[in-house]
């Protein structure tokens, strides 16, 4: 069975985000498709697309699609005729309800307010594991649905969904939470950074045996909803309705929302953690020392010493006590780091790391770090990566406090981001005039933790370097590093430094290679990004080596005042000064019966990188040589190129390839 185009441009003409899929994966049969969480296909992607044959179609959730969000019930849909019982009925005959081909169901609405990403809303142990019974599809997700072959319509259609309030969506997640099977367990307690030698009773303990933190919930602005089966339940701040979003029994205090920072969703907390959490940003010894003064605790007697002999042998500058060994066994060290750093730009970025952005000067590296600094202030993707919603500080020490003033609320608009929510999560620091370098942060930290930045910023990282120091220096560069290692494990943030390329051509050199100044930044850095110009006029290509994620692809970048915006139709190999292949045509390896078998694969025009990634799949080899294949056939005159105006953007052309 394949989809038919028609199908396809119904959900378009929706407003629904909806690609072709892979039905065994469960996957886009587009190659990359987050460009699509961002923009609608156009009619002539769509027909190009589906005049292939295709098993599968699937729907982007979010933002894209208009809030679409799905509940999800697997394993056979074992909770679905439960979940059923437990919302009015009149709401569930809003709901497009779809069966899959394992029996499971999918529940589909649009929903009035802006969604969060994936959710697991009840879970349960079958056959000794613990399996996922009802989840959400939302910012970030996708799924498979009708006409795919196995998939269903029970109720309504996808061209016909409804839009909840966000008091029905409510109901509609407590009414999953009620089924969860999972024990919540006991809370975690934090690293144990209070020296027990130092209390005979440490504060945080006592807390956790003492501890009343219902008060505390209110005064943060929490809201008590009811009590139930000795369960308490709150609803989180700046939230309306009749739902609720967290429990307290026994002590111990379970978030379920993702919406409630900087508590962190499907987990439990002891009140140590909720008071740390709520009154001291997350520092544990600072809430250890105040609960010591309110009376928590007891710290232990020391005796006192006469060191008066000892004093006219000590130097002015006391040794540094000895380091601690951090030898760990790997059993040790998977048990006590399980998981890896939260992430804060899906696929670049983790807390506690640093991204450099390099590009050439006059590039409009600004702009660009005002967007990347709006994409997480709302919690938005950023050329396709999703970005965890966070408060961003810029340190600019390039642009005037007016010039800041007058550029960002550009790029605000331009994105068409919530004014009230950037302003609420975008703060700017404008050093021009008054430079500090990276090391007077320092003495800052306490000021900026009170803030709880997830992102800083410096812009640029040359005016940031402390006097004297040169950018070619390999162990002053390694050395500047590892103080930003530091102040992101103690902000519980990431740093994003910009800087600029070198002179002279970079189109030839290796990722890591491009950059002013030493090779250690590149290396010491967990991303390194670049901006390279192309040969088409106001484009570049960004690419980039990333650490802690799987390696990335590079993207076309095209300026459209005030905003760079990816560009698929632009070919990323097609560097501005590449040294190009000197052999003559004729020396090549004869391609003329691979040309022909390309050429019969194009039914319809079809943007060019579409059928470049079309041949690499279908005829199983690289890009490289995908790429010669097509430039065979339009020397062979098997196909031709041409450019036709993008409907969503009409200051600039798709480039597509037709048969001839």
């Amino acid at each position: 069975m394949s989809i038919e185009t028609g199908i396809a441009e119904e959900y378009l003409a929706a407003k629904l985000s909806v690609l072709p899929a892979v039905r065994e994966k469960k996957c886009p049969a587009v190659g990359k498709w987050k460009v699509w969480q961002e923009r609608l296909p156009t009619d002539v992607e769509i027909r190009a697309w589906f005049a292939n044959r295709h098993d599968a179609i699937c729907l982007i959730c979010g933002k894209i699609s208009g809030n679409l969000e799905i509940l999800d019930f697997d394993n056979h849909g074992e909770l679905f005729p439960k979940w059923k019982e437990l919302i009015p009925q009149e709401l569930y005959e809003k709901l497009v309800i779809e069966q899959t081909p394992s029996g499971g169901f999918h529940a589909a609405y649009r929903c009035s307010d802006e969604i969060c990403g994936n959710l697991k809303l009840a879970q349960g142990e079958r056959d000794g594991k613990l399996v996922t019974l009802i989840e959400t599809r939302g910012n970030g997700g996708l799924f498979l649905c009708y006409p795919t072959e196995g998939y269903t319509l029970k109720q309504a259609a996808f061209t016909s969904l409804q839009i909840l309030s966000s008091d029905e969506r409510k109901q509609l997640f407590d009414a999953a939470y009620s089924l969860n099977e999972k024990t919540q367990g006991e809370a975690k307690e934090p690293p144990d950074i209070t020296d027990s030698d130092l209390f005979e009773e440490r504060p945080g303990d006592d807390f956790n045996e003492r501890g009343d933190i219902r008060d505390l919930l209110i005064c943060h602005g929490w809201t008590p909803v009811r009590v139930d089966d000795g369960n308490e339940y709150f609803r989180r701040p700046n939230k309306s309705g009749t739902g609720w979003s967290a429990s307290l029994k026994d002590r111990v205090f379970y978030v379920f929302t993702s919406n409630a920072y900087p508590f962190e969703p499907n987990k439990a907390y002891s009140p140590f953690n909720v008071y740390t959490l709520l009154e001291h940003n997350g520092d544990y010894t600072a809430a250890a020392n105040t609960l010591l003064q309110y009376g928590y605790g007891k710290a232990r007697e020391t005796p006192l010493v006469n060191l008066s002999p000892f004093l006219s042998q000590v130097c002015s500058a006391a040794p540094l006590p000895p380091l601690q060994s951090s030898i760990r066994s790997l059993d040790k060290l998977m048990t006590e780091f399980p998981e890896m750093k939260p992430v804060l730009i899906h696929g670049l970025l983790r807390i506690g790391e640093t991204m450099n952005i390099i590009a050439p000067p006059k590039t409009g590296k600004s702009w660009l770090v005002t967007d990347l600094a709006a994409a997480v202030a709302t919690g938005s993707p950023w050329f396709g990566y999703p970005c965890e919603q966070g408060k961003v500080l810029i340190i600019d020490n390039e642009l005037h406090p007016e010039t800041s003033a007058n550029r960002i609320p550009k790029v605000i608009n331009a994105r068409n981001y919530p004014m009230s929510i950037v302003q609420r999560n975008l703060f700017v620091e404008n050093q021009r005039g008054f430079l500090r370098s990276i090391y007077d942060l320092k003495s800052r930290l306490a000021e900026i933790k009170e803030h709880g930045f997830k992102l800083i910023i410096i812009d640029a990282f040359y005016r940031a370097m402390p006097a004297g120091m040169e950018e070619n220096d390999n162990a002053k560069m390694a050395e500047i590093y590892n103080r930003l290692d530091s102040y992101a494990a103690e902000l519980n943030c990431a740093f994003v430094l910009i800087h600029h390329t070198s002179k002279g051509n970079q189109a030839n050199k290796s990722v890591t290679d491009v950059g002013a100044g030493a090779g250690s930044q590149s290396r010491a850095a967990d991303a390194h990004i670049i901006l390279r110009r192309h040969t088409e006029e106001d484009a570049v290509v960004m690419d980039a080596v990333v650490r802690s994620f799987p390696p990335v692809m590079p993207i076309g970048l095209r300026w459209n005042y005030p905003l760079w915006n990816y560009d698929m139709s632009l070919d990323t190999d097609a560097l501005d000064g590449k040294l190009e292949e000197v052999l003559p045509r004729a020396e090549k390896k004869d391609i003329t019966d691979e040309a022909e078998e390309a050429a019969a694969l194009l039914a319809t025009p079809m943007p060019k990188t579409e059928f470049i990634a079309l041949i690499q799949t279908k005829m199983d080899t690289s890009r490289n040589h995908a790429r010669d294949i097509l430039d065979c056939a339009k020397v062979l005159e098997l196909v031709r190129e041409s450019y036709e105006n993008d409907p969503q953007n009409p200051k600039r052309n798709l480039k597509l390839i037709s048969p001839n």
